[in-house]
């Protein structure tokens, strides 16, 4: 795969660092926010240094600026105003990650060597996922979680997010470049595929495989003729009928996402939604501030069905809903602000794929591109649950594929395509 690490030679110190980040996810919040901050710091010299134009002609930027800036003003008058702040402030290190990823990495052309480097560290990731699976506890001796849900290398049961979010994209790039392979890479990719797709299943991570059977889905169907697709489909629905009948541990999380869907009212979901619907309710303009829908919900909120014994906590950390944190925290106003973003963001990168399609570089990596564009889909997608946004673990994944979409399109801003 990597020529005894003598390709690592070719890779700049800026692109060691965006190499090394799905590694970096692995280890406690402390290194990754250290990570971020160094980041930062860099992406900040740089800007000194160099003039990069084109990043004002980003219109997506401005507004995430705005969402900012009206996140730390309604900061101000938050329950808990230093959590809010604090939470409101930290959002730069996110935008500031993508925007490294955008402007320090001078080209993609050495893409192909990094996703090798990830694709053998998912690999890894899934042989000790299942290690744990098989024998409780994986090589470093981390023990499956009591509710059937593994860690892997994790502290905590997370590992079925992590494969989800770092694989699609590279899983899109292999197959859109699938023609290119001789038999036995291509026995090779879907060997790397189907283990992927058990080690998420077994994970008991039921959004995890949720999310990555529908993107195995619509890159297949970008990939492969339609009677390839049903063969592919068919296979895929056979092997969850298998592991479904074989494993205990994927029966019973399967069965019990089947009683929270018939039950969803008194449901753990169902009770944060509604927790969160009512802390919205009582600040729909401007929300409460980042981070404060806890502390709102804990001491200003009547749980209706307080008489009712062993029922779900009605309120948590955060709401579980990407929409309901949003709307909940930051109001109509924060709702509409980062939507414009995101928005805005798409239409760019519309706009910049139609100029792009006989680049060299778009053409090698569209499937990188279009894979990473269906995480971020992910995230805006509505029915579903979610972990909380601007925290550093989950809102990493989120920008650092929004920056890789950068990094394929920033031929954009070339007069010479590459």
């Amino acid at each position: 795969m990597l020529k005894n690490f003598k390709d690592f030679k070719a890779l700049t110190f800026y692109e060691i660092l965006f190499l090394l980040f799905p590694v970096i996810l692995i280890l406690k919040p402390i290194v990754i926010n250290s990570y971020l901050i160094l980041i930062s710091f860099l992406l900040i010299y740089q800007l000194f240094k160099k003039k990069y134009l084109h990043i004002y002609k980003e219109v997506w930027v401005y507004f995430f600026f705005l969402f900012i800036f009206y996140s730390i003003f309604r900061g101000f008058f938050a329950k808990e105003s230093l959590v809010a702040l604090q939470s409101s402030i930290s959002l730069i290190r996110f935008l500031c990650f993508s925007l490294f990823i955008f402007l320090c990495i001078q080209s993609a052309k050495n893409l192909n060597i990094i996703i090798k480097f990830w694709t053998f560290l998912l690999i890894l990731l899934c042989i000790d996922t299942l290690i744990q699976y098989f024998f409780l506890e994986n090589i470093f001796s981390f023990k499956q979680e009591n509710n059937y849900r593994l860690t892997g290398m994790f502290t905590r049961p997370v590992i079925g997010a992590y494969l989800t979010y770092i694989s699609i994209p590279i899983i899109f790039y292999f197959f859109l470049n699938i023609k290119n392979f001789n038999f036995n890479q291509k026995i090779l990719l879907f060997s790397i595929y189907f283990l992927l797709f058990i080690t998420i299943a077994l994970s008991g991570e039921r959004l995890a495989l949720i999310s990555f059977f529908f993107s195995s889905i619509i890159i297949f169907l970008f990939c492969f003729r339609i009677s390839h697709f049903i063969y592919l489909f068919f296979f895929i629905l056979a092997l969850l009928l298998i592991i479904y009948y074989s494993s205990y541990e994927f029966s019973y999380r399967v069965n019990q996402l089947y009683f929270t869907i018939t039950n969803f009212s008194i449901s753990p979901w169902g009770r944060l939604f509604h927790s969160a619907y009512l802390v919205f309710d009582s600040n729909i303009i401007f929300g409460v501030g980042l981070k404060n829908y806890s502390i709102v919900c804990d001491t200003q909120i009547v749980d209706p069905l307080y008489y009712v014994k062993d029922l779900p906590q009605f309120c948590s950390t955060h709401p579980h809903h990407f929409y309901l944190e949003i709307l909940s925290e930051s109001g109509i106003v924060g709702f509409f602000l980062l939507f414009l973003f995101f928005g805005f963001f798409l239409y760019s990168t519309i706009k910049k794929i139609k100029k792009l399609r006989n680049n060299v570089i778009y053409k090698q990596y569209k499937g990188l591109l279009y894979g990473s564009i269906l995480i971020l889909l992910i995230y805006f997608w509505p029915i579903k649950t979610s972990g909380r946004f601007f925290t550093t673990w989950n809102g990493s994944f989120f920008w650092f594929n929004l920056g890789i979409v950068l990094l394929i399109t920033k031929n954009f801003y070339k007069k010479n395509s590459e």
